[in-house]
């Protein structure tokens, strides 16, 4: 136990040493006795003052640990000393103590005017040759012998302190100095700091590999772009637990003062990543007002990269923090959004916390540097409310995972099942078209008055086999937009669909998503039946990414349309199909801005009398190909008021006839569009229908036939 005493002949204070002792372990977490008053001070550098005789009376009193704001700014300079008496209990005279030392720049310590013990290297004739070292409470032993009345002198040099003040870099120099028993000393540095140290040093680990994983997911899995913000949220959160094992641990005061401002960082990365992700996974996307709280972050980043703060900007963005993610997990949970109870539980965990965390700290009822005991206490609270968030985000997305490879199952089971009653139809029909035939040839000759009978038989055979192929138009039908949504979503467009065969492999498809309108047009491999079951994978998979995934982004969407195709189909296999598609695929920004990505398909647009083609990238979508993944062009196009816009299959311009039973070709339907682009819309759809039929004439048609208008 320490007491101050004071001599009122000398006006000298004195700190007595009474006694020093641990008889319990809760002493542990705080040993020894602080030394923070009745230090006389002067500024320069004289090393007689180290001498024990030597009078400091006229010195002024100054904590060593000096507060650069409040102290007059000519009092420190750069070098000065510091002096105390100490006043010994004759029952401490030689025993084993320990002097616990902190500070900000280098030190020489002077007991009874002998050099017991250097902190750093002073140079008073070069400041770039002077060494800072912080020893971080490191015991020294210390021993007070014979007499009872003793001189501490300190020669304490921090040359950058001016600097550094003046540049907002730090407002303290100086240093603090405690005084216990040696074993006590020992025990608290050495044992409860390095389990804390190792904890934190798991925990930052811990972190980043959460950060790398949530990273790949997103990495392989692009549109779920909530893996990507808690990628960035955790790397950045796990980072503070280094900065902290910094602070406790690493004796350069220069190094860890460039490591304090790193630290205010942080927070600028992983609250507003933490934010975009809550956002992502309830909201869908992330609001406007998302960008407000941006402006926040940016502005306390910027000042904090200058060395300049706004005063409580900090509770600011916090406090705004705590309100806006509360209400997001609030409005999720009432709303009964998936998983928002147990996002929600982590979140709730952490804000409250940590808020009271930081109060307590505020108040100066915890410590988060604490050492021992203390330290290993508050740094096991700490994991355990911020494993919570990574916690519930593994419980959430295991979930999701698993619905989603529910559903995925489903839909497969589904398109298989189709699949394979068509094919079974078209096996039967071919299987009664070969039995038919045989029976023919086999009894032509003898049994020709049954030739009547036997082909009411086939036409009866035939007529089931048709039944069952128009029963397959009419799903494909259904799955096809129905009129009335195109004219809802484009009123002035006209769709020209003639199918070879009672089913197509053309298709049409348009959706709306998120104030945007898409439109395509797509030929799949083969016409009929196989065709139609193509077109039928097409459309569902085209509506999985964009009105259930919400992507709009047309390059993107075609991405996805090849990688689910060529799932769907198993074309990574040695004996995968070379089945796939053509599409030209539209998306409406506004009226007057369009994006266009295109597979073997152009975009063909009427300007001022003139045709601009937009080509498309030659490779389809699905069948076989040697490259991991395919990518496609975005193109954005600006229109205005009057022009025509047109997509199309091969089907039109591939199709036989004339006179000289020759192709129709692009530059003919090229002309034909030029001449009509004026007409209302229906006009222009009914001329180009009456023109491919006079074309063919009484050739047969050789391919479905799709041609998609719209007007401006």
């Amino acid at each position: 136990m320490l007491s101050c005493l004071f001599s009122q002949a000398q006006n000298t204070p004195f700190f007595h040493l009474d006694s020093l002792h641990s008889k319990d372990k809760s002493s542990y977490n705080e040993p020894g006795v602080p030394l923070e008053l009745s230090w006389r001070y002067h500024k320069g550098d004289d090393k007689q003052w180290a001498d024990n005789a030597f009078n400091d009376s006229s010195w002024e009193f100054l904590e060593p640990l000096m507060d650069l704001k409040s102290i007059p700014e000519k009092t420190f300079e750069g070098i000065g000393w510091f002096r105390l008496h100490i006043v010994l209990d004759s029952a401490l005279i030689d025993s084993n103590l320990a002097l616990m030392v902190t500070q900000n720049g280098a030190s020489e310590i002077y007991l009874d005017g002998k050099l017991i013990h250097k902190f750093g290297k002073i140079n008073r004739d070069s400041t770039l040759l002077e060494e800072h070292y912080d020893p971080q409470e490191v015991p020294v032993d210390i021993r007070f012998e014979k007499t009872r009345s003793h001189v501490l002198a300190v020669r304490y040099s921090d040359s950058k302190a001016i600097y550094n003040h003046k540049n907002n870099l730090a407002h303290t120099s100086g240093f603090s100095m405690k005084i216990g028993l040696l074993r006590d000393s020992i025990f608290q540095k050495y044992s409860g700091s390095n389990i804390t140290t190792g904890i934190f040093i798991f925990y930052f680990t811990f972190f980043l590999a959460l950060s790398f994983l949530h990273f790949m997911f997103f990495i392989f899995y692009r549109a779920n772009r909530s893996n990507l913000y808690y990628s960035i949220f955790a790397a950045a959160f796990g980072t503070v637990f280094i900065f902290i094992i910094i602070q406790k641990n690493f004796t350069i005061p220069d190094f860890i003062l460039t490591t304090r401002h790193l630290f205010g960082f942080l927070p600028d990365i992983y609250i507003p990543a933490l934010l975009a992700m809550l956002y992502t996974i309830f909201n869908s996307r992330i609001p406007k007002i998302f960008w407000i709280w941006m402006i926040l972050f940016v502005t306390d980043f910027i000042l904090n990269l200058f060395h300049t703060e706004i005063p409580y900007l900090g509770y600011v963005i916090y406090a705004l923090f705590v309100v806006e993610s509360l209400r997001i997990i609030i409005t999720a949970i009432i709303q009964k959004r998936e998983g928002s109870w147990i996002i929600g539980s982590g979140i709730i965990v952490t804000v409250i916390f940590f808020t009271l965390f930081f109060v307590l700290s505020a108040l100066g009822e915890i410590n988060f540097s604490a050492n021992g005991w203390k330290g290993l206490i508050i740094g096991l609270l700490v994991i355990y409310a911020t494993l919570s968030i990574p916690l519930s985000m593994t419980v959430y997305l295991a979930r999701d995972f698993a619905k989603t490879s529910r559903d995925l199952s489903k839909k497969l089971v589904e398109v298989e099942t189709l699949s394979a009653r068509s094919i079974e139809q078209e096996k039967e029909k071919q299987k009664i078209l070969e039995t038919q035939k045989e029976m023919l040839e086999a009894q032509v000759v003898e049994r020709t008055f049954k030739i009547s009978e036997q082909k009411k038989l086939i036409e009866e055979k035939n007529k089931d086999i048709t039944d069952s192929i128009n029963y397959a138009k009419r799903i494909q039908d259904a799955i096809l937009p129905a009129k009335e949504l195109k004219y809802k979503i484009f009123s002035n467009a006209f769709v020209l669909f003639k199918p070879k065969d009672i089913v197509s492999g053309d298709f049409y498809w348009f959706a709306e998503k998120d104030g945007k309108r898409l439109i395509a047009a797509c030929d799949c491999t083969g016409h009929g039946v196989p065709g139609a079951l193509m077109s039928m994978i097409g459309n569902n998979i085209l509506n999985q990414i964009v009105v259930e995934s919400g992507i709009t982004a047309t390059d993107k969407i075609l991405e996805l349309l090849n990688k689910e195709i060529r799932k769907a189909l198993k074309q990574d296999g040695f004996e995968a199909t070379k089945d796939g598609m053509d599409i030209a695929l539209l998306c409406f920004n506004s009226d007057s801005e369009i994006e266009y990505s295109g597979a073997q398909r152009p975009l063909w647009i009427v300007h001022n009398n003139e045709i601009k083609e937009i080509k498309a990238d030659k490779q389809s979508i699905g069948g076989l190909q040697n490259e991991t993944e395919k990518t496609f062009n975005k193109h954005i196009v600006h229109l205005q008021k009057g022009d025509s816009i047109y997509i199309f299959s091969d089907g039109y311009v591939d199709q036989f006839g004339g006179t000289e039973g020759k192709k129709f070709m692009s530059k003919q339907l090229k002309s034909i569009l030029l001449n009509i682009h004026h007409l209302p819309i229906l006009q222009q759809e009914k001329f180009l229908d009456d023109t491919i039929e006079n074309w063919k004439s009484d050739k047969e048609q050789i391919d479905d036939i799709l041609v998609i208008g719209i007007k401006i």
